[in-house]
């Protein structure tokens, strides 16, 4: 690939003084329009859960040829992939290799436009690999077998991390709804990540309640409760003491209420995963390492935005010779105990809206968290203060609080963003169909914020 920031030396001398020494570039875009995952409570689970079990999984378990590599959705300003280079792999030198989804919500010049400038802000990263991807698809593409998206998940599994990050819920459709779902998509990856001999986190961020979760999946789900409740002891005197709930009538009458509904639905989730993971050689113990949550409908009781971090195990186990010749006794997999745990992993759930609104300091470094990394995303912040200001259980951020490195940063942003290949109305993007293909001079007026 052809290096655009390198000088030209050999232009025509009639036309060399008419620039001056540095070709012009236009200014970056600024954004304005804020977001609800701009809130604190989000930057918190991306600093307390994601970056932190990251943070562990990459110390105890060194990646391979020191690159994590990452599946996530990390929407148009790749905000998760801008965090975790600089808090992860800058501290520990270790480089990041993404495979990114990114449908988009309004597909069209502006946004591509947009998207190519982060992502060419993502790649110039000292600590990105030149092989990472962002595909303009949706993630539940990876359950067709013939697809681009499975081919590129397939061709760089497995993963350390997946993270499936959504707006929506992972249980929206009925099962049979489409053929390419969630459902099948984890299953996919599940089958993908199959021989990863190291521990891997799997990140789910999913609405979990009634209005969002399909009623036939949420039954699905449910049974498999219900039937931890019948098959195994210990499970149903934990699930007595914790919740009050020890056979089908109770279970029943938890659901009706939203935390109830909520919790659940994520422990079947988790056993669900779980059974997969027992299906398969060797097989897999999946342990519930974080949940954290907050409130998205207005009229919600209980946190219904839930982010569950789920670490997914090798054991290796034994496996039942049929043949007789060796009289090794094969081990499996004590789901009974594996759902005790998980359930005592629910009642440690962390409600992120009541913690933040406890805590002002904590409240006020998340903000100022998530201003540092809106500037980096290109976001005049300057309103930021007034937009969160709109929020109940939220906090201004004065300028006073702000931190004194704050300048420091921008000025090293803005000089990275004058750098960035993207300006040049000679980049072409190399390689199979990404994001941003649009023609360089739409590029351009976008980015001087002309009207076509």
């Amino acid at each position: 690939m052809t290096d655009l920031t390198q000088q030209d030396n050999t232009g025509d001398e009639f036309t060399d003084d008419l620039g001056g020494a540095y070709p012009y570039e236009p200014t970056p875009p600024v954004k304005k329009d804020f977001k609800p995952w701009h809130k604190p409570r989000k930057q918190y689970v991306r600093e307390r859960q994601w970056t932190d079990l990251i943070n562990d999984l990459v110390t105890q378990y060194n990646p391979i040829g020191n690159t994590i590599k990452y599946l996530s959705l990390p929407g148009d300003d790749l905000l998760d992939l801008r965090y975790l280079h600089d808090n992860v792999c800058v501290p520990k030198e270790l480089k990041i290799k993404y495979l990114g989804f990114n449908k988009g919500q309004n597909p069209g010049p502006d946004h591509d436009a947009s998207l190519e400038v982060s992502r060419n802000e993502i790649n110039n990263l000292p600590f990105v690999d030149e092989q990472s991807k962002l595909l303009p698809d949706d993630i539940v593409r990876i359950s067709g077998s013939t697809s681009v998206a499975y081919t590129e998940s397939r061709d760089m599994a497995p993963f350390d991390i997946i993270n499936i990050d959504l707006c929506d819920s992972i249980a929206k459709e009925d099962v049979e709804e489409f053929e390419e779902n969630h459902y099948n998509t984890i299953n996919t990856l599940m089958a993908l990540q199959a021989y990863r001999k190291d521990p891997w986190l799997l990140l789910i961020t999913t609405r979990t309640n009634e209005r969002k979760v399909n009623p036939k999946v949420f039954e699905i789900l449910k049974k498999i409760y219900l039937d931890n409740l019948n098959s195994c002891q210990g499970f149903r005197q934990k699930s007595s003491s914790t919740i009050s709930v020890d056979g089908k009538d109770a279970l029943d009458g938890y659901c009706t209420n939203s935390a109830g509904f909520s919790n659940v639905f994520l422990i079947g989730l988790s056993k669900w995963i779980q059974g997969l993971c027992v299906s398969q050689v060797p097989q897999k113990e999946v342990e519930i390492k974080s949940i954290m949550g907050y409130k998205v409908w207005p009229k919600a009781s209980a946190p219904d935005m839930i982010s569950i971090a789920l670490q997914i195990i090798p054991t290796a186990t034994l496996v039942s010779d049929r043949s007789g010749l060796s009289t090794q006794k094969p081990s499996y997999v004590d789901e009974c105990a594996k759902a005790i745990s998980m359930l005592d992993q629910l009642s440690s759930q962390i409600d992120v809206d009541n913690l933040l609104l406890a805590d002002e300091e904590l409240r006020k470094s998340m903000a100022n968290d998530t201003t540092q990394l809106l500037k980096q995303a290109r976001y005049d912040v300057d309103g930021y203060d007034a937009w969160l200001a709109k929020f109940p259980n939220t906090t201004k951020v004065h300028s006073s609080s702000r931190k004194p490195e704050d300048k420091q940063a921008v000025d090293q942003q803005q000089l990275q963003n004058k750098k960035t290949e993207v300006y040049s109305n000679k980049y072409k993007l190399p390689g199979p169909k990404q994001v941003g293909q649009i023609d360089p001079k739409t590029l351009e007026n976008i980015l001087k914020g002309k009207k076509r």
